[in-house]
């Protein structure tokens, strides 16, 4: 035991771990919510998660750009023979070494934050026709709103069958695989890591996620 947390490896830094709970957390309100009556506390909650996720997915984006190593698409995100090569073996039983996101991993994190920045994109202009509507839906026509209402509904039940394959994937990794995928985003310590990645300040991180929050609230209600 002592020499494997000798081996541990910071690789997930504060602020994307935040940013994962965070949005595990308005997602999963927002998708509940999708599915109640939205004459009651409900629509409020659809509206607040539906931001949340908004904000969330833009500020991802940013670190994508100037966070940790682990944080940066440039170093996760890999081409089309890279990420074939390592499909081949990634359900083998060759021991599992990955610094942050392995190339499949890479692809579902790109998909699901495109299309949850769609998502809560249309949902801005989003109505049901009778008690809810997206904070921009009277700036367009009604056939607009409800046509992107359409988008935003079918892109919300893509991104539950994504999800959906995200836990699946997990889930057969801890169960035959032995490899906790869970844990690192909690403690951001992995003893798998490949490398050693630098890290960026918590500080700006946080700092840089409260300012993107703040554009977003002053953007929809200022």
């Amino acid at each position: 035991m002592a020499d494997e947390q000798k081996q541990k490896v910071k690789v997930w830094d504060a602020p994307v771990r935040i940013f994962h709970w965070l949005l595990v957390t308005a997602f999963a309100l927002s998708a509940y919510s999708a599915f109640q009556d939205k004459f009651d506390i409900h629509a409020d909650i659809h509206l607040y998660a539906g931001l949340s996720v908004f904000a969330l997915v833009i500020w991802r984006v940013l670190w994508g750009f100037v966070g940790s190593d682990t944080a940066r698409f440039s170093q996760f995100v890999k081409g089309p023979k890279a990420t074939a090569a390592y499909a081949k073996t990634a359900f083998g039983s060759a021991p599992y070494k990955s610094t942050g996101h392995n190339p499949l991993g890479a692809v579902s994190v790109v998909l699901m934050l495109l299309l949850l920045l769609v998502q809560a994109g249309l949902g801005l202009f989003a109505t049901d026709a009778m008690f809810f509507e997206g904070p921009f839906a009277s700036d367009i026509s009604s056939r607009l709103s409800e046509d992107l209402t359409e988008i935003h509904e079918w892109t919300g039940y893509t991104l539950l069958g994504l999800i959906g394959l995200h836990i699946l994937v997990i889930a057969f990794y801890g169960l035959v695989r032995r490899v906790n995928l869970v844990m690192p985003m909690i403690t951001g310590r992995s003893h798998h890591a490949a490398t050693t990645p630098k890290m960026a300040s918590w500080v700006f991180g946080l700092a840089l996620l409260i300012l993107v929050a703040g554009c977003v609230w002053w953007w929809v209600f200022g």
